[in-house]
């Protein structure tokens, strides 16, 4: 390319042959560089190279029939994934899915979920709008200063190694929630609104409503808030939104 740039790096897996080629036809049309490869047949193997070997900018995936029809088994193949690579942009393909289940899988770890039938423009399209969000927080979190690890009380956080500790003992956390607490870090003390919060974690791309930074919230609070006796560490600031308390010594 003329510009010197590469361009962005994309993973399609799916089982069916024809229509993987097809998708991969429109996107490498589109100026993408592309792998294509079938959904493997041991689940943990997608896992172990996700983690290892594909380090694409975007991962799309496909699920099987077996696999959209089993709530359970698509959450865990995410959440495998997700404790491989909480970074890697991932775009789920299905079949059919009402609204609770996609739901479900985009707080499993999904960054978005696209659901037959759809429009070519509309699955290149998306393909950008992740791009773009995944692009904007590598700048923010460069231009945020250059320290890796942050510490907040008995929470720490790793942002090259996306991982998450309390008291010592690692948290599991989905990638939204990551960003979110990653935010609430680099701002301790400060309250954010859900606006701010939106733009910073989702994008401003999304187009849901602000409950989505109140339930994430609560599901930090679950995981990170041991302090029960006391205030809790994630504050409700009554008409604005949330802060990040740090305990006092």
């Amino acid at each position: 390319m003329a510009s010197g740039h590469s361009p962005p790096s994309l993973v399609l897996v799916a089982d069916d042959p024809l229509w993987r080629a097809h998708l991969v036809q429109v996107l490498l049309e589109e100026g993408f560089q592309v792998v294509q490869r079938p959904f493997p047949r041991q689940p943990k193997e997608l896992v172990a190279e996700a983690g290892a070997r594909l380090g694409p900018r975007l991962l799309i995936l496909h699920l099987p029939a077996e696999r959209q029809n089993s709530a359970s088994g698509a959450v865990m193949l995410l959440q495998g994934l997700r404790r491989r690579d909480q970074a890697i942009p991932l775009l789920l393909l299905l079949d059919a899915a009402d609204e609770e289940q996609r739901a479900m899988l985009l707080d499993a770890g999904a960054d978005d979920v696209l659901v037959q039938p759809f429009g070519l423009r509309e699955f290149v399209a998306r393909c950008r709008a992740i791009l773009r969000r995944a692009g904007r927080q590598r700048i923010a979190q460069r231009s945020s200063g250059s320290a890796e690890l942050l510490q907040v009380g008995p929470i720490s956080l790793d942002r090259e190694q996306c991982r998450v500790h309390l008291n010592g003992a690692e948290v599991n956390l989905t990638p939204r929630e990551f960003r979110l607490l990653e935010c609430f870090m680099l701002h301790p003390g400060r309250a954010l609104s859900r606006e701010q919060l939106l733009e910073q974690v989702w994008g401003p791309d999304y187009s849901g409503d602000s409950k989505s930074v109140d339930v994430h919230v609560l599901w930090l609070r679950r995981k990170l808030d041991v302090a029960r006796s006391r205030p809790e560490l994630f504050i409700t600031v009554r008409g604005i939104g949330y802060r990040l308390d740090p305990p006092r010594p």
